[in-house]
C-alpha cells in the first residue's frame, strides 16, 4: 500500500508555469502545502492525485488498491473550495485515515480561524471579519458599523506575501483603499495590534507544527509592520547568520518549548496534524498570531547554514506519516 498526496487546482481553474534551465515548462499550483515534492520517499512510497476545482468535470477516482494514508495538501480555503469539496468526497470514497482532512481545512479561512482561537490564555488573536465592500467608501462605513477602531488592516481574501494589503490609521486614510480591487470579490478587515519593540522593530515568528509538535521555521525581524521574506534583506545590514542562528537556537530551546500548552490547545481546535503559525511572540511571554494554516512554506530552505531547521521538520513528517499509515516512508 502506499500513501496518497492529494494536491488541487484553485477556483479559477488557472496554474501558472516557469521555464528552468534548460528551457523545460514547470508548473506552479497554487494554494498547496507541496511535502510530497519536497521529501525524499521511498520509492512506491507515495504518489499523487489532483484534484480540479469549481465549474470543471472530474471523473470520479478509482484505485485499485485502497491506500494506507491520505495527505491532503490542498490548503487554502479562500481559493480552493471546489477541490477541497472533492476531496471530502474522495476521503469519504477511500475511508482511510487522512491528515489535514479537507473537512477542516475548510474551516481554515482567517475569519474562521479568528474566532477558533479567541480566550485561549497566552494567545492574542486579533478580530477578524469577512466582508464585500463595494467601494472605499463602504469600507469604512463597514468598518464602523462592526466597531472597528482605527488603526486596522483590510487585504483582499485569498492573497498572500502582502499582497493588496493596507493598514487604515484614520478616516483621511481612505484614498489608500483604492489601490484594492472593488469588483464583488470578498475583502477581510483586521483588528491591528501594534507589535513593535522597544527599538523600533517589528519582528514575526513562523512555528511550523507537526502532529502536535512545534518547531521554529524562522524568526524574522525589519522596520516595517509587513514583515515578510523579504525581511532578510534588513536583517543582513545589522547582523551575520552567525547572530541569527544565535537567537533562533535560542527561541528554540528556551521559548518555543513553554508553548506547547498554548500550542496543544490550537491544534485541538483547528484540527490539523500538519499546519504553521505566523506569530511575533512578546517579551511578556503571550503570543500575538497573525495567522495559522496549512498554507505556509516550510520546506524550502537555499542556505545550507541554516538547512538543519527544515530537517527536523522533515524528520517529524517522516515520523508522522509512519504513524499513521504503518509503512516505512524513508
Amino acid at each position: 500500500m502506499t500513501i496518497l498526496f492529494v494536491n488541487g487546482i484553485n477556483d479559477r481553474s488557472v496554474i501558472g508555469i516557469n521555464l528552468d534551465s534548460k528551457g523545460q515548462v514547470g508548473y506552479l499550483i497554487d494554494g498547496n502545502c507541496s511535502i510530497y515534492h519536497r521529501l525524499e520517499l521511498q520509492e512506491d512510497a507515495a504518489f499523487e492525485y489532483t484534484l480540479f476545482g469549481k465549474g470543471v468535470q472530474q471523473r470520479r477516482p478509482e484505485f485499485r488498491q485502497k491506500p494506507s494514508l491520505i495527505f491532503n495538501q490542498i490548503s487554502d480555503a479562500d481559493t480552493h473550495k471546489g477541490a477541497l469539496r472533492r476531496c471530502e468526497s474522495l476521503c469519504d470514497q477511500l475511508g482511510v485515515p487522512v491528515l489535514n482532512h479537507p473537512r477542516h481545512i475548510l474551516q481554515s479561512a482567517r475569519e474562521r480561524v479568528a474566532n477558533k482561537l479567541q480566550n485561549i490564555a497566552g494567545v492574542i488573536m486579533p478580530r477578524t471579519t469577512r466582508f464585500t465592500p463595494g467601494s472605499p467608501e463602504e469600507t469604512l462605513e463597514y468598518a464602523a458599523s462592526k466597531e472597528f477602531p482605527f488603526p486596522y488592516i483590510v487585504r483582499v481574501a485569498g492573497d498572500h506575501h502582502g499582497k493588496r494589503m493596507v493598514v487604515i490609521k484614520e478616516a483621511g486614510d481612505l484614498p489608500l483603499l483604492h489601490v484594492l480591487p472593488f469588483d464583488g470579490r470578498d475583502f477581510y478587515l483586521t483588528e491591528y495590534v501594534d507589535f513593535r519593540d522597544d527599538a523600533g522593530l517589528y519582528h514575526k515568528q513562523r512555528i511550523i507544527v507537526v502532529d502536535g509538535e512545534p518547531l521554529l521555521r524562522h524568526s524574522l525581524y525589519t522596520d516595517s509592520w509587513m514583515v515578510h521574506a523579504s525581511a532578510r534583506e534588513f536583517m543582513l545590514q545589522r547582523e551575520g547568520w552567525k547572530e541569527d542562528i544565535e537567537r533562533f537556537d535560542q527561541l528554540s530551546s528556551e521559548v518555543i518549548p513553554g508553548l506547547r500548552n498554548v500550542i496543544t490547545e490550537i491544534t485541538e481546535r483547528l484540527q490539523l496534524e500538519y499546519y504553521g503559525i505566523d506569530c511575533c511572540l512578546l517579551p511578556d511571554g503571550q503570543m500575538l498570531v497573525f495567522e495559522a494554516n496549512a498554507n505556509m512554506n516550510a520546506l524550502h530552505s537555499p542556505n545550507p547554514a541554516t538547512r538543519y531547521r527544515v530537517e527536523a521538520i522533515e524528520q517529524k513528517l517522516y515520523a508522522m506519516l509512519a504513524k499513521y499509515s504503518g509503512e516505512t516512508v524513508h
